[in-house]
């Protein structure tokens, strides 16, 4: 498939301890990826022969770069990533996206750093393809609508029911992280969708405030709380 010149350019970060059989789909990768961070804590990949080559002439032209942490351990790769990350959002031209391969969660830790930073991020588990920038695309919609759904459902529960609503950022984060349909979500990442929508704001306090607006999906409108200034979270 030709790939699309008017893509923004590619950078893909992947957790080779958590998805090993990635080293065998590197060649058909590279065609799609400015640059390509493998990342690995345990034993050294075994690479078939007939990959050798064309992994070779990309780790000489710099856009492959096959990293194993010396200690290695538990979290030893995703360390090594998050280095990586934040070493390509000033390396990397500024219109660049990443893509972190892995099923860790924790990843989402540094997907959450590079958007902050201004950049595109997503993370992919090891089950979902990483070529055509068409298809990431797709993914990272699909993977938007998960995140408006999941904060419907805990707006819905949560929010816009008779419970009592969390007054302060700490039970309002704790209230989120209690909740069991996010999916593996950060809270800090549905707290940012809330922000977002003006449906609360952070005071300098920590207090937390409920704003009426008409920027929940549904078009509803909500009782609003004080109109103390807040400060983004």
């Amino acid at each position: 498939m030709e790939s699309n010149t008017n893509a923004p350019p590619q950078v893909l970060l992947i957790d080779l301890d958590n998805c090993p059989k990635e080293v065998e789909k590197l060649p058909q990768a590279l065609a799609d990826f400015l640059r390509i961070i493998v990342c690995y804590g345990g034993i050294d990949p075994k690479v078939p022969l007939s990959l050798v080559t064309v992994l070779a002439t990309a780790i000489h032209e710099g856009k492959l770069e096959l990293v194993g942490m010396k200690r290695g351990g538990k979290n030893a790769a995703d360390f090594g990533l998050a280095f990586y990350a934040g070493r390509l959002v000033s390396e990397a031209p500024v219109e660049a996206e990443f893509t972190i391969l892995s099923d860790d969660t924790d990843l989402d830790h540094v997907v959450d750093l590079l958007t902050s930073s201004g950049r595109k991020a997503k993370r992919l588990n090891g089950k979902k393809p990483v070529r055509n920038s068409g298809n990431v695309q797709v993914e990272s919609q699909n993977g938007q609508a998960l995140l408006d759904d999941i904060v419907d459902e805990y707006l819905e529960t949560h929010i816009f029911s008779n419970k009592p609503r969390p007054a302060k950022k700490s039970t309002l984060t704790n209230s989120i992280k209690a909740f069991p349909a996010r999916n593996g979500i950060l809270p800090e990442t549905i707290l940012r969708v809330l922000l977002a929508r003006n449906i609360v704001k952070i005071t300098n306090s920590g207090k937390v405030i409920y704003l009426l607006e008409s920027n929940h999906r549904d078009g509803e409108i909500f009782p609003s709380g004080s109109a103390e200034d807040g400060i983004p979270f």
